[in-house]
């Protein structure tokens, strides 16, 4: 007895020693991290929203029901999770600053490495529990995203407390945790809607194992109906708010339709994705989504309304296109699984190898964690009861994104299920090794490696590092450290998907900041690559008359054909003229004057032009004609009634 007591107080201590461990590197590696200048939560990423309600829910609006609170908009129901902004106004009390607020979120990580090796220890024993503590604690993409102002931040820690609370619920059978257990995910759902999916399945599959284990009796539900009741309590403040903004029973946020239509639509491909023209943003959640479903609809539409269109549009495109459909779902199952980054906002690739983050060395990820939480789901799985209801968690997880669309932080909560079964499967294969039991290692390795063939295999999507090296040469470039931001484009450019919008962004840049040699350069490039695209010949144009080489702007704008961007070609070839009449060649800037009247005839301003160039150059009847053309326009324009009577025959 002593012997155990003195064990056990040993491996307290050790564990304690390693979370310590876990904890320093995170706060090393995450808040190294946040200090990035591509993690400021500014402008329209999702982190920019959830900072600015977090902020007015501090500043004192805790509803959020102030119309300044949504940037002059009328309140509106939750279009993001609702949890992550009230974390966020208390960690940022707690904290003092973002930097504070991401070392609370850091502790939470390593609270979470805890909770998934309890777990582990809880079902596969001791050895799985270090090996599950090990693979949390080495898994870059959760510190990744725990140092980011995102409600992803929580995903972790919240997963690891739904699966220590149920694993406890289903071992122990206590009323006081169920309670615990609805308590978790009802809260893990105020910030993953989705999850939603994850309770109705718990509740279905907990009450049916209830009835099938023993004969029918309603005391028998009371473990569904308590964990179910709970969750429900937990997610009602959030509909209750909804209901003050909106007079709509929302039960947490307005979007899910048009998520749904955005997974389940002609313009699907699994990912977040552009649908009927709305911008895949937050902001084309908020404020475009409402105005297309009502203009399709040919009147004004409440949230719930507008849910209801997309989704109705999704369940008609299904019903109609069902092979595609059942592609879509397969191909969207496959993503889920696959060890593919794919980025929403920001790269983990990037963050991971071309930073010197650190979050590199934090090598476990999919393809190490998903064959060996298949291994233990699958091989090792323990005879207690209650497991195949806790296993659950990950088809579940896996189903409640599938039914919508893929993106790397989505899969957080069943990557992180796995880690506890990855624990698991690795301390089986250890056991079958030293068991020399050789026949089931055979079964066991196939399987994995079909899994890992599946995580590994190639998708062909952007990881979005490409764009991350672009937004870093693009800051160099803003700071002024103009050797820096071309070596990143060059890097940028090398590897992205569109290559020719890289370099007309740098050239953008570079305009703005009055450098247009390198500008031009930028520009060109982009032609070289995209010769049909006009707005980067009267982009070229722009630059080659500011540096008064007014021949090559004209000779891009003739490269552009009548009807692409007329107003941008006209003024800029009535700028390629006033510098032919400055340098004194007015016969020469008559023709090009004469090419912005062709684009655009009935802007004043490019008669008087042409009237002046051909007063200079001799040609004064057409002149004349030029002038009162310019007069007839515009009536009041008074350069044309003064040259005009420059012109007057005497």
């Amino acid at each position: 007895m002593e012997r155990n007591a003195s064990r056990a107080r040993k491996e307290r201590a050790l564990g304690a020693l390693a979370l310590a461990g876990v904890l320093a590197l995170k706060l090393l590696i995450g808040l190294g991290l946040g200090a990035h200048p591509l993690l400021v939560p500014e402008g329209e990423l999702d982190g920019a929203y959830y900072r600015h309600f977090a902020e007015r829910v501090a500043a004192g609006d805790f509803w959020l029901l102030r119309q300044d609170s949504f940037f002059g908009q009328p309140a509106a129901p939750f279009f993001i999770s609702p949890l992550y902004i009230y974390a966020l106004a208390l960690f940022l009390k707690i904290g003092g600053s973002l930097a504070g607020a991401r070392a609370i979120q850091l502790v939470l990580g390593t609270v979470a490495v805890w909770l998934l090796a309890l777990t582990a220890r809880r079902w596969f024993g001791p050895r799985a529990m270090w090996i599950t503590g090990a693979l949390a604690a080495g898994c870059g993409l959760f510190t990744f995203y725990e140092a980011l102002i995102l409600q992803a931040a929580l995903d972790p820690f919240l997963t690891a407390l739904d699966l220590f609370t149920l694993t406890r619920a289903l071992q122990d059978g206590r009323k006081r945790d169920w309670v615990a257990a609805g308590a978790a995910i009802g809260l893990h759902a105020l910030n993953r809607p989705n999850m939603l999916i994850v309770i109705a399945g718990l509740t279905l599959v907990l009450a049916i194992e209830k009835v099938r284990s023993s004969k029918f009796e309603v005391r028998n539900l009371a473990a569904p109906s308590i964990f179910l009741a709970v969750a429900a309590l937990v997610i009602a403040p959030a509909t209750v708010r909804n209901y003050r903004a909106a007079g709509e029973l929302i039960p947490i946020s307005s979007h899910g339709g048009l998520n749904f239509y955005i997974g389940n639509g002609p313009e699907s491909d699994g990912t977040f994705v552009r649908a009927m023209g709305i911008e895949p943003s937050i902001r084309g959640q908020w404020l475009e989504a409402p105005k297309v479903a009502s203009a399709s609809a040919g009147r004004a539409l409440g949230p719930s309304e507008t849910s209801a269109f997309f989704r109705n549009r999704a369940v008609a495109w299904i019903r109609t296109h069902p092979l595609d459909e059942a592609k879509l779902l397969v191909r969207k199952t496959w993503l889920a699984l696959s060890g593919a980054f794919l980025t929403l906002n920001h790269s983990y690739p990037f963050f991971a190898h071309d930073t010197s983050s650190g979050l590199g060395f934090l090598a476990a990820g999919p393809a190490l964690i998903v064959p060996l939480g298949v291994l233990g789901l699958v091989f090792a799985r323990p005879r207690r009861e209650g497991f195949l209801i806790w296993a659950s968690f990950v088809p579940l997880t896996v189903l409640s994104v599938v039914v919508f669309f893929v993106a790397a932080r989505y899969r957080l909560p069943y990557q992180a299920a796995l880690v506890v079964a990855a624990g698991g499967g690795a301390s089986w294969l250890f056991d079958r090794v030293r068991a020399r039991a050789w026949q089931p290692l055979i079964f066991a390795t196939l399987t994995a490696a079909v899994t890992l063939a599946v995580v590994v295999w190639p998708t062909g999507l952007d990881d979005g590092r490409a764009e991350e090296r672009l937004r870093m040469g693009l800051f160099e470039l803003e700071q002024g450290r103009v050797t820096e931001g071309e070596s990143w484009i060059a890097r940028a450019v090398a590897t992205h998907g569109f290559p020719g919008v890289a370099h007309f962004r740098a050239g953008q840049l570079h305009e703005s900041k009055g450098r247009p040699g390198d500008a031009l350069t930028h520009y060109q490039q982009a032609i070289a690559l995209d010769p049909a695209q006009p707005e980067l010949h009267v982009a070229a144009a722009r630059v080659l008359n500011e540096m008064k080489r007014p021949e090559q702007a004209i000779a891009e704008l003739d490269r552009t054909e009548p009807g692409e961007l007329d107003d941008g070609v006209a003024r800029e070839y009535e700028r390629a003229g006033l510098a032919l009449v400055l340098s004194g060649r007015p016969a020469d800037a008559v023709d090009v004057f004469a090419k912005a009247i062709a684009r655009r005839p009935r802007v004043a301003s490019f008669h008087l032009n042409r009237a002046v160039a051909l007063a200079m150059a001799g040609r004064t009847p057409e002149a004349r004609a030029e002038a009162q053309t310019a007069l007839t326009l515009d009536p009041g324009y008074e350069k044309a009634k003064e040259l005009l009577r420059t012109l007057r025959t005497p």
